[in-house]
């Protein structure tokens, strides 16, 4: 949900910058969710790759159960579709209010 002032304040706006502006508002939900997501992406990962030293050749070898491979495959292709629908709906957003 929007903060109050900030709505107020795009509601003071000219007409078409108070539509783009109550647009990018309506952003808030997808953002906090890619942000989620991506926060539980990072902690995935940090499971995965934290303790693995390097042998004397610098090379990292590890074990990845078929579990948290799934859950980073997930992890990572969500945040992805995401990032990409809240790209799509930034510039819809900008669109918004044409002709006024």
């Amino acid at each position: 949900m929007p903060d109050s002032p900030v709505q107020a304040a795009a509601e003071g706006l000219p007409e078409r910058n108070a539509v783009i502006a109550n647009a990018l508002l309506n952003l808030e939900a997808q953002i906090n969710e890619l942000s989620s997501m991506s926060q539980i992406m990072a902690d995935l990962l940090t499971d995965v790759l934290t303790g693995s030293e390097p042998d004397e050749h610098g090379y990292v070898r590890m074990l990845v159960s078929k579990e948290d491979m799934d859950n980073m495959a997930f992890a990572w292709c969500n945040v992805s579709s995401r990032a990409i629908g809240l790209k799509k709906a930034f510039y819809a957003a900008g669109e918004e209010g044409e002709g006024k």
